[in-house]
């Protein structure tokens, strides 16, 4: 059951496509929306962020800051919505602690597409602080998307306390009866078969449910797992992709990349992932 709503963005115009979107959202479940404006400090370039910060006085700031408030708030009760907003502002690098200092609580929290925000930089680095830190989940809206009833999910399926809890989320968020695929991407059968008792026990929980589970296996060593997923999610027409985020170390995912990151920049449908 969705009650408490926290969308995020950085832009009110850029993002006024996206709050049209989870003004929608919250209505569909009767639910209280909430909007954080972020605000950082000039950039002589926002593609070089966190770098070539401008400095400006504080008080120029908090005027920015106020003033993206109030074009936050006309875009929403344009959009029929009297959601509550707050505003944070501070250099790009520190914002995204901000947000999770201060509001992190919600059922969902709700980030738009890269092209919903003016410091794509900005909207990667909050998506991946909220994924570790504040234990709710987090959904991503691809541009001119809203979440559908989900009534047929793709659970990216890899054993661990992530994709424990990305299944519980699931299991709450999925309409009754719906059909649910747990899928294990590996690059040889054998590394998908390691999960077969795994798989027994998840689609055994998601029938006591009362879902349709079926569990795969897809072997690919052509695509990054983040495409494998999308794909089979597109092909199945499937409503929602969830998984459960960074189950790797900090350290391993800067180094060597993973699911979590690639699914954050990319976006072809809605994505939903657990810490």
């Amino acid at each position: 059951m969705i009650k408490d709503l926290l969308a995020v963005i950085d832009d009110a115009d850029r993002a006024q496509s996206f709050l049209n979107s989870v003004v929608t959202l919250s209505q569909s479940h009767d639910a209280v929306l909430e909007v954080a404006a972020l605000t950082p400090a000039p950039m002589a370039m926002p593609a070089m962020a966190p770098f070539g910060e401008l400095y400006v006085p504080e008080w120029v700031l908090m005027g920015d800051d106020a003033a993206n408030v109030e074009r936050t708030r006309s875009h929403l009760a344009a959009a029929g919505s009297t959601a509550d907003v707050f505003g944070l502002h501070n250099e790009v690098g520190w914002l995204a602690g901000d947000l999770k200092r201060s509001r992190q609580v919600a059922d969902l929290i709700v980030l738009g597409a890269r092209e919903t925000w003016t410091t794509p930089w900005l909207r990667r680095r909050v998506a991946e602080t909220l994924i570790r830190a504040s234990g709710t989940p987090l959904l991503l809206l691809p541009e001119g998307q809203n979440l559908a009833p989900v009534r047929k999910a793709i659970l990216g399926w890899k054993p661990g306390p992530e994709a424990t809890r990305a299944m519980h989320v699931l299991a709450h968020l999925a309409q009754p009866g719906a059909t649910i695929d747990v899928i294990t991407v590996g690059t040889t059968l054998g590394s998908c078969e390691k999960e077969k008792d795994s798989h027994a026990e998840v689609k055994r929980h998601l029938t006591r449910h009362g879902f349709a589970a079926e569990g795969h296996w897809i072997v690919n060593d052509e695509r990054i797992e983040a495409d494998t997923l999308t794909l089979y999610a597109q092909e199945t027409q499937a409503d929602l992709l969830v998984i459960g985020g960074f189950a790797h170390s900090r350290i391993r995912d800067i180094i060597l990349g993973g699911t979590t990151r690639d699914l954050i920049e990319r976006q072809d449908l809605p994505v939903l992932i657990v810490g």
